[in-house]
């Protein structure tokens, strides 16, 4: 991992949830999604294309990597989270 990706990192791991602020929450800590948006099933993800998820908004059932209902809910994608995230990280 090359010193600038490390840096975003870090700094995105600094923000709150991105999809528990929809629902006005504010929720740490957080973990890393990937979004693999346009990438093959053996190829990596790059770090730049993350968002901040607390563990039930990406691990848990109803979550990114369960079956989406906060998505739906929400009625919004990955990408809408990934340009809040950017929004979030360039301030």
């Amino acid at each position: 991992m090359k010193k600038a990706e490390k840096a975003y990192l870090d700094k995105v791991a600094q923000i709150p949830c991105v999809l528990c602020a929809y629902i006005g929450r504010r929720t740490w800590p957080v973990q890393l999604h990937h979004l693999r948006d346009g990438v093959g099933m053996s190829q990596r993800a790059s770090h730049y294309l993350v968002i901040p998820l607390c563990p039930d908004c990406h691990q848990g059932p109803c979550g990114i990597h369960g079956d989406r209902t906060y998505l739906r809910i929400q009625k919004i994608t990955e990408m809408d989270l990934l340009a809040d995230t950017i929004q979030e990280a360039v301030r």
